[in-house]
């Protein structure tokens, strides 16, 4: 039974890892930080860290002390096996894999704009997949050409490299493979994967963009609170509940587990079908089996029904894919609203709420995949003159005296802007798959990493799938805010 015992608790601390890599808590040391944009708030919230679950480490820097897996490589690709890949728990978390047909693996790590915590933790990364993997080739968003820092190497010595390295890095005239290019020896190539043109269109509209979106978002805030003051008379009790959840999760009061759990219940209270919401059913069914999970001290009678409860939490967290949980959760938003609402008033009113938040972080860039499809899908919820019918004439019969701006203007006159900066964004995307192709050819090469924004990765990742690609994405570890006025300064060099 001491054996027994004893797989128990690996069993128990595998799963453990494996699903807190995904879905550790938010920090509640941040939870004041309102300025991160929703997709940061969520890849912090499936990351985490993972420092009381694993085993300690005399040197948790020395990377070369992790040590991976063996490689396993498949027998009809003769490739490495994307399952397989395993980086440092401290620096960052695997939170997709897919498995292709076409015997190339892509290595997406996302990258963390001028944040110099995820710079770090992307140089570490990256030197292990060198050291573990032997990739050779760094293909890279805002760049098309392939200048690197290697010439530097015979200049000053390592020491002196890292010292300069690290300023540079502070002050992100550096990126993490930058940092790794100047302060190591490997031989290691770098590809820019931008099609230049592009590239200078989609800086060009952030600028256009910057000119008004202070004023607009403005604008979005006061009409914001006014629908705000409108739910207080328009909502039913039960969807004035719904809202305070929702604003408590995107203000971090609670974490993406506790909200997804209490989704899940609403929809079940609907009786919502979940089989069409996999990955929510996954992760809820996990969560639940998690607290089941109680290894005793000594042996009992039931252990093997803990066994089981293992295994079965095991293979739900496995089966879970993040990205489509994260397509998952607005839908599922919009059913629960759907099915709560009892009148068309309150139905307006949600479309509106909706729109004004996702238009808020679409002037911010700040807008996750979905949100843009959710904006492109129903432009007519985005016009200001909608907004401001429905709030007039509540206003006027439930005697409210409610702020409205007048300067609807801002918007109407702008809103193609915004449009066309994520049309070429989205251009960009098929630029990266493009080069991508031409890097891989010319290096010869079955791996490489392609660091880009978690922006591109939904869009990005379905293209590589569709094109045959293995991938896994990586997200490296952040929990520092970033300084939004640095990363504006950067692209301004480029």
């Amino acid at each position: 039974m001491k054996t027994l015992k004893s797989m128990y608790k690996l069993i128990a601390f595998t799963t453990l890892v494996i699903f807190l890599g995904h879905l550790m808590l938010i920090n509640p040391s941040f939870a004041q930080d309102q300025n991160r944009s929703f997709w940061q708030k969520r890849q912090k919230s499936i990351q985490g860290t993972t420092e009381d679950k694993t085993p300690e480490v005399s040197k948790p820097e020395a990377i070369a002390e992790v040590t991976p897996e063996p490689i396993k490589v498949t027998s009809s690709e003769n490739s490495i096996d994307p399952e397989s890949i395993r980086i440092p728990t401290q620096y960052g978390s695997i939170i997709e894999t897919h498995k292709g047909t076409n015997g190339k693996l892509i290595l997406h790590i996302q990258d963390a704009h001028a944040n110099h915590e995820g710079q770090r933790n992307i140089a570490h990364i990256l030197e292990a997949l060198i050291e573990d993997y032997k990739v050779n080739l760094v293909l890279r968003e805002a760049e098309s050409t392939n200048a690197n820092f290697s010439h530097l190497r015979e200049r000053a010595s390592l020491v002196a490299r890292a010292m300069a390295a690290e300023k540079l890095l502070k002050d992100a005239t550096i990126a993490g493979e930058d940092y790794v290019d100047i302060t190591s020896n490997y031989d290691i190539s770098f590809e820019g994967i931008e099609d230049e043109v592009l590239y200078e269109a989609n800086k060009s509209k952030l600028w256009e963009i910057d000119e008004f979106k202070d004023l607009a978002a403005e604008y979005v805030n006061k009409m914001t609170l006014a629908s705000n003051a409108l739910k207080g008379q328009v909502y039913s009790d039960e969807l004035r509940a719904i809202d305070s959840k929702k604003r408590a999760y995107e203000d971090e009061k609670i974490d993406l587990v506790t909200y997804y759990e209490y989704l899940y219940e609403k929809a079940q209270e609907n009786e919502i079908p979940m089989y069409t919401f996999p990955n929510f059913a996954n992760l809820v069914k996990a969560r639940q089996i998690e607290k089941k999970m109680n290894l005793p001290e000594e042996d009992t009678e039931n252990a093997g029904s803990q066994a089981e409860l293992y295994m079965e939490y095991r293979k739900l967290t496995q089966d879970l894919n993040i990205n489509d949980l994260f397509k998952e959760e607005p839908i599922l938003e919009d059913l629960v609203k759907e099915y709560t609402a009892t009148n068309s008033d309150q139905k307006k009113l949600i479309r509106i709420s909706k729109a004004l938040s996702i238009l808020s972080n679409l002037l911010r860039i700040k807008v996750v995949p979905e949100e843009y499809q959710y904006f492109q899908e129903h432009k007519s919820d985005f016009d200001p003159q909608f907004w401001m019918d429905f709030l007039n004439k509540k206003s006027q019969e439930l005697s409210l005296s409610l702020a409205l701006p007048n300067n609807f203007y801002i918007i109407t006159d702008n809103l193609n802007t915004i449009e066309q900066f994520y049309h070429i964004a989205d251009e960009r995307n098929k630029a990266f798959l493009e080069n991508t192709n031409k890097h891989i050819k010319k290096h010869n090469t079955e791996i490489a990493v392609l660091k880009a924004g978690g922006f591109h990765t939904p869009r990005l990742t379905a293209l590589l799938a569709e094109n045959g690609y293995s991938y896994i994405v990586i997200s490296p570890k952040v929990t520092t805010k970033t300084d939004e006025a640095l990363y504006r300064s950067t692209l301004k060099r480029k």
